[in-house]
This record gives C-alpha cells, structure tokens and sequence, in this order.
C-alpha cells in the first residue's frame, strides 16, 4: 500500500489499501454511506454494516434532485453537524457525495472508497465535487477536499469492460500533458494494464494520482497550472453531454481535437500526434465523434474556462508538457467547424 498526503488539503490518498480496512480510517463519528445501485449490488454485505442510502445510476441523475434526496434521508436517519459522509462509487458518487457533505448544514466531513478507474485516478482526487445543471457537467459545485479516498485496485475487477477504457482516458490524459516516462509505460504495458495485472494497476494509479496531487498542491483553487489537467475537457464534455460515450471516451475525442490544434498552435510535431493518436486506439478508445461544430460551439460560451470573450484551452508543446493558450471565442469556433470538417464521416468505433 502506497499514501499520497495533500498538504494543503489535509486530505490522504491510499492506494492499494483494502476497501474492508475502512474503519481504520473513519472517525468517531455517526457514519452514512452513499452509493448508487450497481455497488451496492456487489458489495451489499459490506455496506449492510453502516447506515446507507442509494443513489441511482447514470450522469443523468448527478443533480439537484439527487442532492435533495440525500439530504431528506440524513435528516430522516437523524444525521448532525458530528456526522461523517464516506462516498463508495466511481466519479459520481464522490461528485454527489462531496458535494453534499459541504453544503449540508453548513459541512460534514467526508471520504471515499473510489471504485472506478476514473475515480481512482481523477474524479475523487482533488477537491472539486458537483452537480450538472441541464446538459452543463460539473457547473454548480465546490472546492472541498476528502479526508481520504481509498483506492482499492480490486474494486475494479467487478467493472465493466467499456468502464475500465474509460478510465484509462484519463489516465492518459495525465501521461499527455505531465509525464511521458508514464506514456512509455502505458505503452509496454498495454496489454496487462487492459487485463487489470494487479501490480501494475496499483503502480499505476500511483503514478497517475502523483501527478495530479503535484498540480493540486501547487494550484488548489484552478488559477494557473491546473487547468492543464482540463485538456480534452472543454469540446470532450461537449461530446459527453451529446452522444452515447463516456467520460473517458468523450474525453479522448477532445484530446485528439485539441492535438490538431496543438499542431498548428504550438508546434506540436506530427510524430507526437502520431504517437497520441495511436496511443489512444490501443487503448480502444474513439477518435471521432458525429457531435456537429454547431453543437460544440453553442457550449463553449458556456464553458467554466470562459473569461468574458476567450477561453483557456490546453495544447501541447510535445508529449509530456502541456501549454494554456488563451483563444479568443469567435476563432475557437472557426477552429471548430475545421476540425469537425476534417474528420466527417468518420465512425466511432468503441466496443461494448
């Protein structure tokens, strides 16, 4: 078992620690666990010892509904300011969850037992916890970091084939824009890391929470320096918010569009766009997407990145070090409408 400590946040990340070792980590406190419905499926002997409430599955239930849900039954089960919130899921459920814990009766403190590829090596990791509003991801939220997240590689065993990819998306995310030492191993490893090798899983949710608690460290509050974790983001929610794929998939796409710019913006080479585009096939994840520009362009005004008539885009100068560039709206979306141009017609491919 390897911990990563986020000063700044008092907040401890624990890989490869058991799940079933929680209560080495939770506090004298009167503890509610949150989960959707497919983990209480598999783990509901483990959950049966707390007091629990069950979320429904799905992006489309990550909203105001949902919090007010969660925040009639504490009160039903007799929650307090003492109380103690612990999230067992993927990104959702510590969206929710943290969320929650820091607006219900002004704050409770929270953890997470992440069970997602995803969750282990982003979405819990952090500080940042939301809801969508409409088709908007992540639009109403806080900054408010766990006590601690557990990140337990064999949680991942029970995930479908389709999750799995989708975490590996952001996880070479993190190679792309911070650490190609980790893009070679990616490549090495291709086909271990698919299998989910368990020693290699746990190095490798290391490697990846390492770089974004560095990032965290340095920039908590998304100023300067961590809006380079953002790259695929801005047109990849976009996608997210408008087809079938997932997080992880959607995401790809944007990273592939944000290469093409990169190309021309920063100078990227053609081989490290090679490199990114092939990357991102082994892994099975999709390059294309049937969004149209239009589509994309009417979010971009909407985007968080905005600052009144530009965004912060992330490119990349080469594998490993990313850039933020500040493009003004109206280009952005002439960029667009060519990029979506050079790739019409072209199919997603992703496999069940």
């Amino acid at each position: 078992m390897k911990s990563i400590h986020i000063e700044n946040q008092n907040s401890t990340i624990l890989i490869g620690e058991s799940f079933q070792n929680i209560k080495k980590y939770l506090p004298e406190k009167k503890c509610f666990l949150i989960c959707d419905e497919n983990i209480y499926h598999h783990y509901s002997d483990f959950i049966n010892q707390f007091d629990y409430i069950i979320m429904g599955c799905g992006e489309g239930i990550k909203t105001w509904s949902s919090v007010e849900m969660i925040a009639e039954k504490l009160l039903d089960k007799g929650a307090d300011r003492n109380s103690f919130l612990l999230g067992m899921g993927g990104g959702l459920v510590s969206d929710v969850t943290g969320f929650v814990a820091s607006i219900f009766m002004r704050g409770l403190e929270f953890g997470f037992i992440s069970s997602s590829l995803l969750s282990q090596v982003d979405a819990s990791v952090g500080g940042k916890n939301g809801i969508n509003f409409g088709k908007l991801k992540n639009m109403i939220g806080v900054f408010n970091p766990p006590k601690f997240v557990i990140c337990d590689p064999m949680l991942l065993q029970t995930l479908p084939k389709r999750e799995v990819r989708s975490g590996f998306g952001e996880v070479i995310k993190h190679a792309f824009i911070k650490d190609e030492n980790l893009f070679q191993f990616l490549k090495a490893n291709r086909e271990a890391l698919l299998n989910l090798d368990a020693d290699l899983m746990e190095d490798l949710i290391y490697r990846a929470v390492s770089i974004k608690t560095n990032v965290v460290e340095s920039d908590p509050f998304e100023k300067g320096e961590r809006k380079k974790l953002n790259f695929g983001h801005t047109i990849g929610h976009t996608i997210e918010n408008n087809s079938d794929l997932t997080h992880g998939e959607a995401i790809s796409v944007g990273m592939i569009m944000a290469t093409q710019l990169s190309e021309s913006m920063c100078d990227l080479s053609e081989a490290d766009s090679k490199e990114i585009r092939d990357m991102l096939e082994s892994f099975e994840l999709p390059v294309t997407t049937e969004v149209t520009a239009e589509t994309i362009n009417e979010y971009l005004i909407k985007d968080k990145k905005k600052n009144r008539s530009s965004i912060d885009f992330i490119l990349l100068n080469q594998i490993g070090e990313a850039c933020i560039k500040t493009i003004p709206i109206e280009e952005l979306k002439t960029k667009v409408i060519r990029l979506c141009a050079d790739q019409k017609n072209k199919p997603i491919t992703t496999k069940p």
